[in-house]
Order: structure tokens, then C-alpha cells, then sequence
């Protein structure tokens, strides 16, 4: 359970739920971290008795006593469920704990949503990357839509990517969940409907018997518009304001904001944002084939040739979120971006950037090798030159050079400080590393030295050149075949 002094000046709702972390709920569900609080539950990253792992989703204790609020949130919990698509979180159970607190415990995702993943990119994706987005969401959604399931909060923070590069949708029902929070604030008050930065007109003035489907095209719309300039659809200071912005202004064109941005991506964006429903796609498979059209017409490839998206670049300290529109999670960080310049477009690379070789490694590899193959030169002279003409070879002093060779076991003392540092085994291959390297340093001054072997001069009389031997026979030719 978290201490007293570290949520003290939380948010009162965030305070209690904080108060559950390390607790085990229902004598089976380790709650392992608080991921974030809404206005009508909090979720846990927990750890089952048994070793699994899954999000626990807690209806705040102060609504569990209303009978209406506790069959709203399991069935909308459920809502998930009846999509059948692959892109939809899953809730894999319900029960009520010990203290009457009611749960469900869904699928735990690891990675990051694409509104941290815009934040950590610069404020903005990359064309590509905005229509792989758009054609794998509008996918779901197609699908929802046949089940007469309407999201209504479609936006970055609700679509999630997986560390295996796959799109979530999450939060399937929740809008209408929200319409029974009991929470007063104005700015709590402006997301019980809903989102106002996405939210289509038709939304925005509450006409809920007109908030369909199309009303989610627009909000898809709202979404490509804020990933591909890192602004929204209608700036405006407060949230009350973007709700009289969104009835009563159409949105602006997506190449007024930004000139760079291809025209089939400018065209598909503006059609989803029509004031008009009428305007508007019909349905998300129409939209999802004009996404794919415009790929094809920017790239002149099929968006399905467009790897998933990268995530070998995301950081390993930001760990696993949930289904949840209003979770109140600091946007992971990273270090340096893995983007290859190319063209007029950033492409992100799709695996681990491999490291590159300093330049230093390649110039001490070549002088190690020239110096070992001049040694070789050398000492093949003077064996030669010994074995021609023993007093000059007694006589003449073999040029010194020095050798690399594989380091000893154990080190060598040597008044370099590099050599006082332990060698790597003699099995392994001499290492020479760059500077700023963690890796020793290995200088021609701190190898050992080695000298040809020069053969010894007998001051004895010559021997007699030996007798030939006899060469061999046929039978003993025979023999050997």
C-alpha cells in the first residue's frame, strides 16, 4: 500500500485508488501498479496467485452501491467482446471482491499510445505511418460498426500500439459509461460526453440519436489531422470553447495547417471532416479503401507493403497500459530516434539500428595486420639468409619490429596503463576499441614484444652430408596404392 506522503496533494479519486497499489484484491489479484484513474474507475497492472498478468479495471467504491451504475459497467465492459476483432482489447472475467468493490479483468497491453508515441516523435507521425494507423483502425471499427457498436471517443490516447507493432482500439462503450458519472468539474463535465478536441459536430451539440457511425468517421478524421501536424482540428483554450468551436465551425483544410502534407492524404482527411454527415464518408470501409488509395497514389505501393509500425525504438522503462480513454499516464521517453532520412519523407527503421563500426577499429585492425605479415616477411629473411650464409646471419642483427598477438591468460607487466587492465582469455581475439570505449585501449607500445628466432651457429666441424636413402621399390609402390 502506497504511504501517506506519497499522495498527499493527489487528486482525491487518484489518492484512493492509490491507497489499493500492493494490496491483494478478491485474495487472488496481487494489484502490482495504479495506471491510471477515470471518472468512473481505476485500472491496475496485477498479478494473478498464479503467475498471471492482466489489467484489473475497479469501479470506484462510491458508485459500486448504485444497482444501474454496476450492470452499466459490465455490460459495457463486455461490449469489447461482441466486436470479435483481433484490435479490441478482450475482458477475460468479472467478480466482486471481498469489500463489495466490482471488477473485470481484461487484457494487459505493452507499449505505448500513439498520443505518447506522437508526444515522443516530435509532435507529429510521418505520412506512412498515419495511413498504416488510419486503414488498421477503420479495420475495427468496420467492424464494430456491423455489430451496431458506435465508439464515440475516437482520438490518439485510444489507440494503442503494441511492442509487436500491433493496433488496439480501446475503450469500446465507455462513452456511454461516462454519460453517468456523477462528477461535477467543468472539465470532467465536458468529457462525460465524450472528448470536445474529436468530437464531431452532431456530437458536440448532444444530439445523441444522430452520433453514429459516421460520427466516429469524423473523429478518425480528427485523429489523422492531429498525428500528421500536431495540432487539433480546433484550437481553442479551454474545452467549453473547442465544444462551441466543433458546432459551430466546419474544420479547417489539412493543407492550410500544413502545406507539406500530399494531397490524396489532405483529400481523404478533409472528406472525413465535412461539417455535413452528408459530406462525409458513408462508411468506414469506404473510408478504409480511400486511405489505401491515397497510399498507393503517394507511394505507388500497397499500404499492406508498409511494415507495422516500429517499435524498436520505444523505451523499456515505459511499461504496459490499458483500455482506458482518461488515464492520467506521463507520455513515455526515449533516447535517440531510429529515423533514416530519405527523400522528402522520414522513414522509421523497422529493426534495431545496427551499430556501426568506428573508424578507429578499422585503421588498428589494418596496422595490427600489416605488422603481423611484416614480422612473417622478416623472420622467413632471416631463417632464409641464416641457412645460406651462417656467419651473416650470426653477425647481422634482425631489424626489430613489434608483434600482436593474442593476450595471455594473465596480464603482462607493461608501465602502460592499459596493459596493467585484465587481458581477455587466449582463446578470444585481441580487442582494439575506439576512444570513448569502454574496452581497453591497445597500443603498438603496450603488446609484448616478439623477435624472430634467429638459428644458433655450431662452432663444431660440419658433418658429413648424409647418404640418400634409397628410393622406394615398386612393391613398395604397389603397397601404397
Amino acid at each position: 500500500m502506497r504511504l501517506d506522503s506519497e499522495i498527499e496533494g493527489l487528486d482525491p479519486a487518484v489518492a484512493r485508488a492509490q491507497q489499493r497499489t500492493g494490496t491483494v484484491l478478491d485474495g487472488k489479484w496481487h494489484l502490482d501498479a495504479l495506471l491510471g484513474v477515470g471518472g468512473m474507475a481505476a485500472v491496475y497492472a496485477a498479478t494473478h496467485r498464479n503467475g498471471t498478468r492482466a489489467a484489473i479495471k475497479v469501479l470506484h467504491p462510491e458508485l459500486g452501491g448504485f444497482g444501474h451504475v454496476r450492470s452499466r459497467f459490465l455490460k459495457e465492459g463486455y461490449v469489447g467482446n461482441k466486436i470479435e476483432h483481433p484490435g479490441v482489447v478482450r475482458v477475460l472475467d468479472d467478480d466482486t471482491a471481498d469489500d463489495g468493490s466490482l471488477y473485470l479483468v481484461m487484457d494487459l497491453l505493452d507499449g505505448e499510445s500513439l498520443e505518447a508515441r506522437r508526444a515522443r516523435k516530435g509532435g507529429s507521425l510521418v505520412v506512412d505511418e498515419v495511413l498504416s494507423v488510419a486503414d488498421q483502425v477503420l479495420d475495427v471499427l468496420a467492424a464494430a460498426h456491423d455489430k451496431g457498436v458506435v465508439h464515440r471517443d475516437i482520438k490518439p490516447e485510444n489507440i494503442f500500439l503494441t511492442r509487436q507493432g500491433a493496433i488496439k482500439v480501446l475503450d469500446f462503450g465507455i462513452a456511454r459509461l461516462r454519460e453517468l458519472s456523477t462528477t461535477s468539474s467543468a472539465t470532467q463535465a465536458g468529457t462525460t460526453m465524450g472528448t470536445p478536441a474529436f468530437m464531431a459536430p452532431e456530437h458536440a451539440r448532444g444530439l445523441w440519436d444522430e452520433v453514429d457511425a459516421q460520427s466516429d468517421l469524423w473523429s478518425v478524421g480528427a485523429t489523422m489531422f492531429t498525428l500528421a501536424t500536431g495540432k487539433l482540428v480546433h484550437e481553442a483554450r479551454t474545452p467549453n470553447e473547442q465544444l462551441v468551436a466543433a458546432v459551430t465551425q466546419p474544420a479547417r483544410p489539412l493543407q492550410a495547417v500544413a502545406a507539406s502534407i500530399p494531397l490524396p492524404l489532405a483529400e481523404v482527411v478533409d472528406t472525413a471532416l465535412a461539417f455535413q454527415k452528408a459530406d462525409r464518408f458513408p462508411d468506414a470501409r469506404t473510408m478504409q479503401e480511400a486511405v489505401r488509395t491515397a497510399y498507393d497514389r503517394i507511394r505507388h505501393v500497397p499500404i499492406h507493403s508498409y511494415p507495422p509500425l516500429a517499435v524498436t525504438d520505444f523505451n523499456e522503462d515505459a511499461v504496459t497500459t490499458v483500455a482506458k480513454p482518461e488515464f492520467l499516464r506521463p507520455s513515455p521517453t526515449t533516447g535517440a530516434e531510429g529515423v533514416v532520412t530519405s527523400g522528402k519523407t522520414d522513414v522509421p527503421l523497422r529493426t534495431q539500428p545496427r551499430t556501426a563500426v568506428p573508424p578507429s577499429y578499422v585503421i588498428a585492425g589494418g596496422a595490427a595486420a600489416g605488422v603481423v605479415i611484416l614480422l612473417v616477411v622478416v623472420a622467413l629473411a632471416a631463417f632464409v639468409g641464416s641457412r645460406g650464409s651462417p656467419a651473416a646471419s650470426s653477425s647481422a642483427s634482425p631489424p626489430s619490429a613489434p608483434a600482436v598477438a593474442l593476450a595471455p591468460e594473465s596480464p603482462q607487466p607493461s608501465a602502460s596503463p592499459a596493459a596493467s587492465e585484465p587481458r581477455a582469455q587466449a582463446s578470444a581475439p585481441p580487442v582494439l576499441a575506439a576512444p570513448g570505449s569502454s574496452a581497453p585501449i591497445l597500443s603498438i607500445n603496450d603488446l609484448p614484444s616478439a623477435k624472430p628466432r634467429v638459428p644458433k651457429v655450431s662452432t663444431s666441424a660440419p658433418k658429413p652430408p648424409a647418404v640418400p636413402a634409397a628410393p622406394p621399390t615398386a612393391d613398395w609402390k604397389d603397397k601404397r596404392r
